[in-house]
């Protein structure tokens, strides 16, 4: 290339401007370990007018050291300090995960590329000549410090695979004929399956080189046909591209800016290397291609075993910084599941809170309703407490004339007239003791009723249960009402007491009340109802699981009444929805008892009863189910 030839093919003027305008660095610690004082000076000058904070370390052993407090971004050190080599510092801070990522500038005298092709191989990320501009070692820093973002590679099983370098040039490019040779199609320097076009004579050496020092290598004459991700072709993404800047047949800048662009847009952290014709690297135009994003730049002087250490550190820095970000993202990935499972932990403790108020809740809903229904029930109660009181206390009179008047009959030595008032008085005291027992049965059954004992799981014997409701309920059904029981399941069952005490007696009290709405409303009418058509039935089987196996406890409860329209037939499980006028109903009983009965994982449903004309409830809920909950108290 002529002098005054437009560099890299640039086709449009470059922005210049000072250090500070394209190194607007976030605040990065940069350590200087084992430098001589007065090369740290000058080179801390030109560091520190970019805001880098800028630290310093005796030897290696104080570096470490000071790891325990804060960890620098970067490390620049000499060839050889004080206590250790630099590729001895390099292995110590390879050897930790915490340490692996930190890059190394090593300071080396012109004139060293062996030693620099070694340093590079052995664990150094740059080697910078300390006679060179240190606006070079800027640029080097920069890219070494750049933020990428995460690629796809992290993600959980993520599997090892060979380094991919895509080389870019074409015919006529330096990189085309470097390093002076131009191997023939399929001699050892042709890449594989190279075949048509402006292959048709001659390929990079760079590409088998590669191959050789363990990397896969692509060849792209054309940069329309570069893949970045892999998607079209199912290859890994390129993890460093190499770019022919001076080649005439694109623009290998604006090659460069799009991959940049690209890899910020997706987060990827894909290294790009440019090489020159020799005798180009000028601070200008270094500053040129740093800042239109590429990591490494050489020309054509450089020695092959060295191009392909650059080329290797680039990928390792990669992988290691792939590494680094991959342990990052399972370590966010851990926390974000701790705190789903912390949050999950205090939902699960809310809700059980939640489900706990709302089984006191039901508790007392269930306990109110009963209470209601007691007094709904009170007149009848007092009335049926009355009859045998009265009879008690009317026989009480009798018994007393007949022992003073057998204390007469002794005193007066008449055996005859003594036994005769003892054997009347005896007959009233057993008809009392009748109606003494009626009463200490009302009794026991209110208390057996009202007990909060309702929401635990134990044996029931259902004919029973059912008949201490009857009993509650004679003074409300009394002679005008026929109850008829066939209870055909087995007599025992386990669930709670409510199933019964609550459900069948709510059911049953609104039959009642239902029969007798119809016979107001017929009497209203001028109509007698018909002999034998006030009737109640509960009846009781085992029935199959609808759509499962298993059997179902069913108890049914058909009335004579009018039934309940289809359009009520929801609503009256409701809290408080009641079709009986103010002051006559709650709106509770069934709604409560559509919760007992979902409380056994049963259903409770209304049909029209096909044998007595009225409404039809059908309660059903799994037999012995409750047996297998042993969680729950069974007495």
């Amino acid at each position: 290339m002529v002098e005054g030839e437009t560099l890299f093919c640039e086709r449009q003027p470059a922005r210049c401007g000072g250090i500070r305008d394209v190194m607007d660095f976030h605040s990065c610690n940069v350590m200087f370990a084992g430098v001589d004082a007065a090369l740290e000076k000058r080179l801390g000058e030109v560091l520190a007018q970019t805001g880098l904070k800028l630290r310093s370390s005796a030897d290696g052993r104080s570096v470490f050291a000071g790891f325990d407090e804060e960890l620098p971004d970067l490390l620049l050190v000499p060839e050889r300090l004080p206590d250790m080599t630099a590729v001895q510092l390099c292995q110590h801070l390879r050897l930790n995960a915490a340490t692996r990522g930190i890059p190394v500038v090593v300071l080396v005298q012109s004139g060293q590329k062996g030693l620099e092709r070694e340093l590079l191989e052995r664990g150094a990320d740059v080697c910078f000549c300390v006679n060179d501009d240190p606006a070079f070692l800027l640029f080097r820093i920069r890219t070494l410090l750049r933020e990428y973002g995460a690629d796809s590679a992290e993600r959980e099983g993520v599997v090892f695979r060979q380094p991919m370098v895509s080389v870019v040039t074409a015919v006529g490019g330096a990189l085309w004929t470097w390093p002076g040779e131009t191997p023939e199609l399929g001699g050892p320097g042709t890449p594989a399956g190279a075949t048509g076009g402006a292959l048709a004579t001659a390929a990079p050496a760079l590409v088998e080189m590669l191959r050789r020092n363990g990397q896969e290598s692509t060849l792209v004459d054309d940069p329309e046909r570069l893949e970045l991700t892999g998607g079209n072709t199912g290859c890994a993404p390129a993890d460093c591209i190499v770019v022919d800047l001076a080649c005439p047949a694109f623009d290998g800048l604006a090659l460069v800016r799009t991959i940049a662009a690209f890899r910020r847009r997706t987060r990827q952290c894909t290294r790009i290397l440019g090489m020159v014709e020799r005798g180009q690297l000028s601070t200008a135009k270094v500053r040129l291609v740093f800042e239109a994003g590429i990591d490494d730049l050489v020309d054509t002087d450089i020695s092959p075993d060295l191009l392909v250490a650059r080329i290797a550190t680039l990928v390792r820095r990669k992988s290691l910084q792939d590494e680094v970000r991959r342990e990052e993202a399972h370590i966010e990935s851990a926390r974000a599941r701790m705190a789903l499972a912390d949050a999950l932990r205090r939902v699960n403790e809310d809700l059980a809170a939640a489900n706990r108020k709302l089984i006191d809740a039901q508790a007392k809903l269930v306990q109110s309703a009963k209470m209601a229904s007691l007094g709904e029930l009170a007149a009848g109660i007092a009335h049926e407490f009355n009859n045998p009181l009265a009879f008690v206390l009317a026989h009480e009179n009798t018994v007393k004339r007949s022992m003073e008047q057998a204390l007469q009959a002794v005193r007066e030595a008449d055996t005859a007239a003594a036994e005769m008032a003892l054997s009347k008085g005896s007959e009233r005291l057993a008809s009392s003791l009748v109606g003494l027992s009626r009463l200490r049965e009302l009794v026991a059954s209110l208390r057996r009723f009202s007990r909060l004992e309702e929401g635990e799981f134990r044996r029931l014997d259902v004919p029973e249960t059912m008949a201490m409701v009857l009993t509650l309920l004679a003074p409300k059904l009394g002679q005008e009402i026929d109850v008829t029981c066939d209870l055909a399941a087995p007599p025992e069952l386990v669930c709670q007491a409510a199933l019964v005490n609550q459900v069948v007696m709510n059911i049953v009290s609104n039959a009642a009340d239902a029969i007798e709405e119809k016979r107001e409303r017929a009497a209203a009418a001028g109509k007698k109802g018909a002999p034998g058509r006030n009737r109640i039935l509960i009846q009781s089987m085992l029935a199959r699981r609808e759509g499962e196996d298993g059997m179902d406890y069913v108890v049914r409860v058909s009335d004579s009444g009018p039934g309940v329209p289809p359009d009520l037939q929801e609503r009256v499980f409701e809290p408080f929805f009641t079709t009986k006028p103010v002051g006559s109903g709650t709106g509770l009983g069934l709604a409560t008892a559509y919760g007992v009965v979902q409380a056994h994982g049963g259903s409770i449903v209304i049909t029209r009863s096909e044998a007595l004309g009225g409404a039809c409830f059908t309660i059903r809920v799994p037999y012995r189910a409750a047996e297998e909950r042993r969680g729950e108290h069974v007495a």
